[in-house]
Order: C-alpha cells, then sequence, then structure tokens
C-alpha cells in the first residue's frame, strides 16, 4: 500500500520468486497464496483446445478470484507460468525421476515460458497480460544430466522446468529471448504500469508485510 492509499495490495501466490521480485521494488504488499487445482484447470482447458497464453490467464485469473473474494476492497495481483515445448504442456518434475525426464526432453530443444497475469479488485478483473520468453536449452551429454540430476537441490523440482534459470541453472542454457522478471515469472514492467494506473505506486519506503 502506498503513502496516501486506502487500497491494499495482495500477491496471491505462493512462488518465493515471484515475492522477492515484487518486494525489490519496494512496493508494501501482503501475500496470500491461492490453492487452485492446477492439473485439472489445465486439463480442462486442454480439452478446450485453449492456448498456452489462454492457459495461464485462466490460471491467474482462477487465483486472483479467490483471494479477491475473500479481499474485496484491496487489489490483487496473481500470475502463472506454463511451460510449452513443442505440442506439450509440461508440469512441474515428479522426483529426480521426473527431473531426469525433463532434461532429456528439452535438452538441445527451444521450449517456450508463457506468463499470463492478472489484477483483479472487488471479483472484476482491471487487468490482464500475457507474454512469451523463448529458452534454448543447450544439449547435455548424459553424464552432465546425471550430475545435475544428482546434485541440483530440491528447490528446482518446485519450477515447472526443473531448473532455476536464477541459479544453478543457468548453466543448462545457451539462449534466452525475453525480459528477465518476465523469464522468473512476473513481468515486472507491465505490472508496474497497471500498477501505477490502479493507485499504487512507489514513493520511497515500503516493505512486504505478513
Amino acid at each position: 500500500m502506498t503513502s496516501g492509499s486506502t487500497t491494499g495490495l495482495i500477491l496471491a501466490s505462493g512462488s518465493m520468486t515471484r515475492r522477492r521480485l515484487l518486494a525489490g521494488t519496494g512496493l508494501e504488499f501482503q501475500v496470500m497464496p491461492a490453492a487452485v487445482d492446477e492439473a485439472a484447470l489445465k486439463a480442462t482447458a486442454l480439452r478446450e483446445g485453449r492456448s498456452p497464453a489462454a492457459i495461464a490467464l485462466t490460471l491467474a485469473r482462477e487465483k486472483a478470484s479467490i483471494i479477491s473474494q475473500l479481499m474485496p476492497d484491496d487489489l490483487v495481483l496473481a500470475a502463472d507460468q506454463i511451460l510449452a515445448v513443442g505440442d506439450s504442456l509440461l508440469d512441474k518434475p515428479v522426483g529426480r525421476e521426473g527431473l531426469k525426464s525433463h532434461l532429456a526432453l528439452l535438452g538441445g530443444r527451444v521450449h517456450f515460458l508463457v506468463n499470463g497475469v492478472t489484477l483483479m479488485r472487488a471479483g472484476a478483473v482491471i487487468w490482464s497480460y500475457s507474454d512469451r520468453c523463448e529458452m534454448e536449452m543447450r544439449p547435455l551429454s548424459a553424464h552432465e544430466q546425471a550430475v545435475y540430476v544428482a546434485d541440483a537441490p530440491d528447490a528446482v523440482l518446485s519450477s515447472v522446468g526443473g531448473y532455476r534459470i536464477e541459479a544453478e541453472g543457468i548453466h543448462l542454457f545457451q539462449r534466452m529471448a525475453g525480459d528477465w522478471s518476465s523469464i522468473l515469472g512476473l513481468p515486472l514492467l507491465p505490472v508496474l504500469v497497471a500498477l501505477r494506473q490502479a493507485g499504487i505506486e512507489w514513493r520511497g519506503g515500503g516493505r512486504e508485510t505478513e
């Protein structure tokens, strides 16, 4: 919440990366993760033939809606990121075997990180945004894959691609095209434009609140 404002800002996400990105802007906000059945929503959207961007936006809106109903006077920001490779969407790897499968599929190929972001007040969407980042993982030898699967921290299992691009995952890539904050899952520049238009802006100071 900014100085002189009566509207609070809530980040409806359990992602520590998104939390750190938003906190780095100096804005004051609360964190209220929204629990949604992402697998069921994705499955329904795929049956309906929706695009990765539409799926990401659907997930973001569902998260925002849950929190906005609880906190109708506040602005609720929610985001989701979809990994698309070929005609498939990847979910987070399940254990080390899942991580191994991810690397085998993504190594030497281009995939896309697709973001959907929503800002909501009183259950109504006041802004939505989507973008796409192109990621090219370098070819990985069997030895390199085995080392990564064995030694990467458990935190990589919470990433849809099985990598933390801001940490050890950077070693897996040879090319990326897209805004850095978008690659990490929260496109900050368009988000900040939307927040300013909604009356939330940095005026000095500011901190994350629990």
